[in-house]
């Protein structure tokens, strides 16, 4: 690869990186909701998965993938799912409830779980919970993992962006290989620089008002990430 082709795919594959969408989603909620360290296991499960499907670029069988429409589709509808419920999940958990027992802590489902109950009036924001809890760092990196191998977008941006900047021929796997691990390690320090810069704001993004707000715009953009997805083709 020319020094122009290097640049060109850094600064596209930085452009891609920084768009928001379900990383930023799932990244951001946890970070303010449960801290950094929640924050950076999602990262970790991001990072886990990016690693599977480089490597299913890497020997070809993502392009097999795409070309099979009833496969790809699986993993499309499956991915609009589970991007459906965790948003659900969310948006439930911030319902206006009347409290018939005292408030309990709140349990986390799948992207979390319902904050505390409320006499009447307004939803109360779910109170954070210590970032170190075993069940809060399993499940923030489960929603990486399964979010990043469910994304069909990101199988696509290996079988079509990627191969623009590989020669056909003798070791073109390997510099897939390279660009794959160029790209993801851009997208690990964009987010871990991300999520310290979050985790700065924390102080005031946990404000009730605030958290409640981050709770329920990122039900709403998953469920409509969810649609997108399922209606694509």
């Amino acid at each position: 690869m020319s020094d122009i082709q290097i640049v060109s795919f850094v600064a596209a594959s930085l452009l891609i990186i920084i768009v928001p969408g379900v990383d930023f989603a799932l990244v951001t909620r946890q970070t303010v909701r449960y801290g950094r360290r929640a924050g950076f296991v999602v990262l970790a499960g991001l990072f886990a998965a990016a690693l599977v499907h480089a490597s299913l670029a890497t020997a070809g069988l993502s392009a097999l993938l795409v070309s099979s429409p009833a496969l790809y589709t699986v993993l499309r509808v499956a991915g609009a799912l589970y991007l459906l419920y965790l948003g659900g999940t969310i948006l439930w958990a911030t319902r206006p409830r009347r409290a018939t027992a005292p408030a309990a802590q709140p349990v986390t489902v799948g992207a979390g779980g319902p904050g505390p109950d409320v006499d009447t009036g307004p939803v109360a924001a779910p109170e954070t919970v210590a970032a170190d809890e075993p069940h809060v760092a399993r499940r923030s990196f489960v929603m990486g993992v399964t979010s990043q191998l469910l994304n069909v977008k990101v199988v696509v941006f290996y079988v079509s962006f990627v191969p623009q900047f590989v020669k056909p021929g003798d070791g073109a796997a390997a510099r897939t290989a390279v660009l794959a691990a160029t790209f993801i390690g851009l997208a690990v320090l964009w987010w871990a620089c991300y999520i310290l810069l979050i985790d700065r704001l924390q102080p005031w993004l946990t404000r009730p008002s605030v958290l409640l707000v981050i709770e329920r715009l990122t039900g709403l953009i998953l469920i409509v990430l969810a649609v997108r997805i399922a209606l694509s083709h």
